[in-house]
């Protein structure tokens, strides 16, 4: 799948793997927060799994279940991960998901 991005120039298409990536890539940049146990193996073909890019009626949301470290604020770690999703894709793509839904799935104990 695939979405277009109209602009004052004309529109731009981006799949959804790349807004996969880039939710992804935010994970992994965001310190306390990971996909996995051991993130550190992680390639990009596995992450994209991780992350669900849905589109209803044009508004894109981001579902993804994390790690936290333990110890961490559970809740200022999913905002941190929600912040950074929400930044990155408006310096890239120039829009704001709808929502980002953060599912915390475990702690890090290691």
């Amino acid at each position: 799948m695939s979405y277009n991005l109209n602009n004052e120039d004309g529109a731009v298409n981006v799949s959804q793997q790349v807004i996969e990536v880039i939710a992804g890539a935010a994970v992994k940049e965001t310190a306390g927060i990971a996909f996995t146990q051991d993130d550190s193996k992680l390639q990009e073909k596995h992450m994209v799994k991780l992350v669900k890019v849905e589109n209803t009626d044009g508004e894109i949301t981001v579902n993804l279940s994390v790690y936290v470290k333990y110890g961490e604020s559970i809740v200022k770690a999913a905002s941190k991960v929600q912040e950074r999703i929400v930044q990155d894709m408006e310096n890239m793509l120039s829009f704001q998901p709808k929502a980002v839904n953060v599912r915390v799935v475990g702690l890090l104990t290691a």
